[in-house]
Formats: C-alpha cells, structure tokens, sequence
C-alpha cells in the first residue's frame, strides 16, 4: 500500500454532521460548478466563487477552526500546487510568443498557394489548428487564430462550415491533449507527479492513432461532400512567410525537456529566446511587451490567472476534506469493489468523464479530478504517466464533445462574426465533426476496458517518490 494510505489509528479532523459535513466541500464544489454552467456560466472565472462556497462550507463543519486554517495553508503550500502555478504562467507567456509571430500568417499562406483538391481541404484545416495548436500549447489561440481566416477562406471555396468548424476544433484538442506547454498536460502530469517529457512520449501512441482516424474521416468525409474540383486559392498576404522559422520556438523547448532540463526551464529559455526574436523581427517592442494593458507579458499572465487561482480552490478543497478522512473513505470503499487495476481505472476514467461533461471543461476537469485521481489510484500502482494519459485524454476527449464547452462557444461566436454563418448557429451542429475529440475518448476508454498499455511503477520509481515498495 502506498504512503497516501493513512493507518486506521489516524487522528483526522472532526466536522459537524460526521462523514457527511466531512464530504460536504467537495460536493459543494461540484454542484456549485454544475449550477453556473446551467445558469450560463462556464468560465474558469466564474467557477472561483464555487471554490470559495466549498471554502465556506469547510469552515462551517470543521469544529475546530485552526485545524481548518492549517488544512487550508497546507492546500496552498502543495509543492504541486507551487510547480503547477510557475508552469501555467510560463505557458501562458510561450501561448503569447507565437500569437505574436504570425505564424499562422505564415501557415495560412501557404495554404492558400498550395493547388490542392477541395476533398482536402478540411484535412488541411485540421493540419493548421493541429499545428498552431501543438506549437503553442493552446486550443483557445489556435481557435482564436485560425478560425477568423479559415472559416471566410475554406467555406469561400465550397466546403461545408459545420465540417470545418469540426476540423478546426479537433486540431485545437489536438495540441491541447499533447502538447508538453499546454495546460492540460502540465495539469495532468504534475498532479500524478510525474515527469512531463515521460507522459508526452507514452501518450504518443494514443494520440497519434486518434489523429490518424480523424486525418481519415476527413478525407472520406471532405472527397465524399466535394465534387473533385480544385479548391480556389484566395489572396492571402505573403510578408509574414518569414515568420515560420518561429516553429523553432516550441521545437528548443521540447528538446531542452527531452535533455532533462525540466518543463519550466525548457519554457523559461525558449521563451527568452522567442522575445529575441520578436524584437529582431519587429513584432514587438517595450510598450507591447511591458503595457499593463495589452503588454505580451501582462496579457499572458492575466490569461493564466483564472486557471491559477482555480487550482488554489481545488488544492484547498482538497486538502479540507483528505484532512477530514474523505479520500481514506473513499480509497477503502474502492479497495473493497475495486478488485483490479481495471476497475480502478474505470472508476478515475468515469470520474473524469463525468465531470467534464456536467461542468463543460475538460480543461477544468482534468485540473480538479486530477489531484483526486492520483490520490485513487496511487495504492494500485499503475504506472503514474499512464494515469495522467487516462485523466488528460478522457478530459480533452470528452471535454471537446460538449456543445457548452468554451472552445465550442468560441468558435461559434467566431463563425457568426465571419458572416459564415447567421446567428442562432449553433454548436451542435458541427461537434460531431470533432473526429479527433471521438477517437480520442474510444482509444482510451478500449485502453482501459483492454489493459492495453497498462503498466506498472517499478521499485526504483517507488524508491525515487519515498514510498516503501515492500509496504
């Protein structure tokens, strides 16, 4: 049994109401989020004041409240909570970096000089977000960036918008699920304590197979609604081709982690280097780097703070009711029905599904399951990138299938503001063209059902996180 087990003589705080105030955080947490999204409220933002019910709920049934100041300052002093916080701002900085470069200028160029059939053009759509969405780590820039251009651009030359509002919403889960500067990766990592780089490598294989079904969907699905004619090459302006070499941002990045110099340091110096070269290239200056109103910097770090002070919630809520003995609870009630690594693993997969759907993120669910999954499924010892895999993949998967997603709603409101489409557009009607977001939910929920890729820690990583192996 792993060292999150705690032995039955424990001493935990009592609450009034017994187990049931004990619990009461974490479902006023859940169901506060559950009531913004029905009432229309589905920001990070707006789910602050769900973590700050779920901190007043703390306080009412703790009957000792210094016992809750100290569960509350121990949430908030998470060395995982303090890694995650530093990452996601300098994800963000990175997300900033290359909106700034006109990469997708550049992309979208050559996507307009290339003679390519009208068939393929949602691949190619889905190709660009895939691109701008891995290099950036970012759905919500790659949405932001492409879709203002490629909806005008691909829906002018025949093609079918709700198919290419699918196409461009699946590139963005794309980067989202695998990118190692992406939130969601960050998130899903360092809650399972894990190295970033050893999750990327192993979520390769599912990811990758998604990608390929969805390359494949819409090439039958583009040939089949087209007539074969070549599509028409729109003008698009050419002066920012210069700009691709910027894909050699991300690209340090990825290599710095791949030599172990750890996710915030790889992120660190290449931005350092991306600014350089923003200024070289005369996509900056000091005023747009430094303004507190629309400075690259200020506006990456404000981008962040939504998702930043949402984890301090969680890690508070968290940490109210482990306190408490919920988790102990909670882990005996799975050791008893939980037979198997299988069901354990069913239970965190549908943990995490559920919640994306009831709450409209899978950004937000993979943030909140997070901590919760690992503190499940370390006594299992299933292999701790797998874990994230299971958690990041099912959270973008399902995440980007739900019409009131964010993402979904952006696009949207994108679609509309192009003339594209007129209003009462809806995003129904185009999330079934998310083959991306639909492969990816199957690939892991038949890697769990299966036990395909299910692997173990060794006793060397056991050793390496002060665990016993023997214990």
């Amino acid at each position: 049994m792993g060292n999150e087990v705690k032995e039955p003589n424990v001493k935990f705080a009592q609450t009034y109401l017994g187990r049931l105030g004990a619990v009461l955080p974490l479902i006023a947490m859940i169901g506060g989020m559950i009531a913004m999204v029905a009432m229309g409220y589905r920001s990070t933002r707006n789910f602050w004041a769900a973590g700050f019910l779920s901190l007043v709920v703390g306080f009412l049934v703790y009957k000792d409240k210094k016992e809750f100041t100290n569960a509350v300052t121990a949430g908030l002093q998470d060395h995982i909570l303090a890694f995650m916080t530093a990452c996601f701002l300098m994800a963000g900085v990175m997300s900033k970096i290359l909106a700034a470069s006109h990469l997708v200028d550049a992309l979208l160029y050559l996507l307009s000089r290339a003679q390519v059939p009208l068939g393929l053009v949602p691949l190619i759509c889905f190709l660009i977000a895939t691109v701008l969405s891995t290099s950036t780590g970012s759905a919500a820039t790659a949405i932001n960036a492409t879709g203002p251009i490629l909806l005008p651009l691909a829906v002018g030359m025949g093609c079918d918008v709700n198919l290419i509002c699918g196409a461009i919403l699946a590139g963005a889960c794309f980067g989202d699920n695998l990118a190692p500067i992406s939130d969601t990766t960050i998130a899903s990592s360092l809650t399972q304590e894990v190295d970033t780089m050893r999750v990327v490598r192993s979520r390769l294989k599912y990811s990758l197979i998604a990608g390929a079904c969805a390359c494949i969907g819409y090439v039958i699905i583009g040939i089949t609604t087209s007539s074969g004619q070549i599509a028409q090459a729109p003008d698009v302006d050419g002066s920012y081709l210069s700009s691709l070499v910027f894909l050699v941002i991300p690209v340090l990045a990825i290599v710095l982690m791949l030599r172990k110099q750890g996710v915030f340091t790889s992120l660190l110096v290449s931005e350092l280097v991306g600014l350089v070269m923003l200024f070289v290239f005369g996509y900056t200056d000091l005023p747009g780097l430094i303004n507190a109103d629309d400075g690259l910097l200020p506006s990456a770090f404000n981008g962040m703070s939504g998702s930043i002070i949402f984890l301090f919630f969680i890690f508070i809520m968290v940490s109210l009711i482990s306190r408490a003995g919920v988790l102990d609870m909670i882990l005996n009630l799975m050791k008893r029905h939980a037979g198997s690594d299988r069901d354990a693993e069913i239970a965190a997969g549908a943990m995490v599904s559920l919640v994306s759907v009831a709450i409209s993120s899978g950004t937000s669910a993979i943030t909140f399951c997070g901590p919760i999954i690992r503190k499940f499924l370390r006594p299992f010892r299933i292999d701790r990138a797998r874990c994230a895999n299971i958690l990041d993949g099912l959270g973008c998967g399902i995440g980007y299938l739900v019409p009131t997603n964010a993402a979904c709603l952006n696009l949207v409101a994108i679609a509309v503001s192009a003339g594209v489409v007129s209003e009462g557009y809806s995003s129904v009607s185009f999330v079934a063209f998310n083959f991306h977001s639909i492969a990816l939910a199957i690939v892991f929920w038949f890697a769990i059902l299966t036990g395909w890729g299910r692997k173990h820690e060794t006793k060397e990583e056991l050793l390496a996180d002060g665990v016993n192996p023997d214990a």
